[in-house]
């Protein structure tokens, strides 16, 4: 663990060893997960901030694959929407969040730590985003708040975090997620992975919501079929 981490910590006997644990199990979920595929059940909405909106509820096989280069990309393939079939017709959710496994732990990787001050009281576990952030050129998440809640062993089991609609825009992220983590085990390991998710944002005058739940994980496999051999004659010239 990088040190210059606990300058930000506040003075607490046990942050130090919490910090290291949930590194820990960050760096593991950036470099370790394997590829692997999820049932996803959920909802995404949308309403006016001055009437009621829409919403579709839909369920989905997720798969998300580590590429050559060790980044992670998700895919989905639809299987249910509004309670009938998927059909093959074009489709587009109202608003849709991705990039929440891999990901979802990276306020305290190791060499991120230095970005955030955190406090820890009890099993909750505070973190935001220190003001002399610009010095700190591997730091991004600028005005960021959030929280997680850690059970008897020191894993988060629930976390929430917050920035502001310009930083959202900036990088790209949700202004709003909140995520619970459940232990699962692939290829021999134990992950703590995403098993239910929820995020908000607002864009123009209209309120996005998702919310989605995801289950059934299991290592992403690919199976090869070799038929006999066939004999190909040499054609002439």
């Amino acid at each position: 663990m990088a040190l210059c981490g606990f300058a930000q910590q506040d003075a607490s006997s046990d942050l130090g060893p919490v910090l290291k644990h949930l590194g820990t199990t960050a760096q593991a979920l950036q470099h370790s997960l394997p590829s692997f595929t999820c049932q996803e059940t959920g909802v995404s909405g949308w309403r006016s901030l001055s009437k009621a909106g829409d919403h579709d509820d839909f369920s989905a096989t997720l798969r998300a694959k580590r590429n050559s280069e060790g980044t992670f990309s998700e895919s989905y393939e639809s299987t249910r929407l509004n309670g009938r079939p998927f059909s093959s017709h074009e489709f587009t959710f109202p608003y849709y969040v991705s990039g929440g496994f891999d990901r979802a732990m990276r306020y305290f990787l190791p060499e991120q730590q230095v970005c955030y001050r955190y406090s820890l009281s009890g099993n909750r576990l505070t973190f935001e985003s220190v003001p002399d952030i610009p010095e700190h050129r591997q730091c991004s998440d600028s005005g960021l708040h959030g929280m997680a809640i850690l059970d008897a062993d020191g894993d988060a089991v629930h976390l929430e975090r917050r920035v502001s609609q310009q930083s959202a825009r900036l990088l790209n992220l949700a202004p709003y997620a909140a995520i619970d983590f459940s232990p699962v085990i692939l290829d021999g390991k134990t992950f703590w992975l995403s098993s239910h998710m929820v995020s908000d944002m607002l864009q123009g005058n209209f309120a996005m919501h998702f919310d989605v739940t995801y289950s059934d994980c299991r290592l992403f496999t690919a199976t090869v079929k070799i038929g006999p051999a066939t004999q190909v004659s040499p054609s002439g010239p």
